[in-house]
C-alpha cells in the first residue's frame, strides 16, 4: 500500500501494508521512529515540531500515561 503518489503530493496515511490495522499507540511509535530518522540531526525541538506535524497530518493522537498503576 502507498499512500503517496508522487513526490509531488503531501503523505497522510501510513503506507506500510498492515499500517491501516496498527493501533494509535504503534502508529505514534512509527512516526517516532519516521522523525528520528529524517530529523533526527536537527536536535530534539525541530524533530518535536517535525512530530507534531506528522501527528496532524495522519491523525495520530498523543499518548497519555495511565494514572493507574498494575
Amino acid at each position: 500500500m502507498n499512500a503517496r503518489a508522487n513526490d509531488d503530493e503531501v503523505q497522510t496515511a501510513p503506507v506500510m501494508d498492515g499500517a491501516t490495522e496498527a493501533t494509535n499507540e504503534e502508529k505514534l511509535h512509527g512516526l517516532v521512529e519516521q522523525v528520528e530518522h529524517d530529523h533526527g540531526h536537527e536536535g530534539a525541538g525541530a524533530m518535536a515540531d517535525h512530530l507534531r506535524d506528522r501527528m496532524d497530518e495522519t491523525g495520530v493522537e498523543e499518548e497519555h500515561p495511565s494514572d493507574e498503576v498494575e
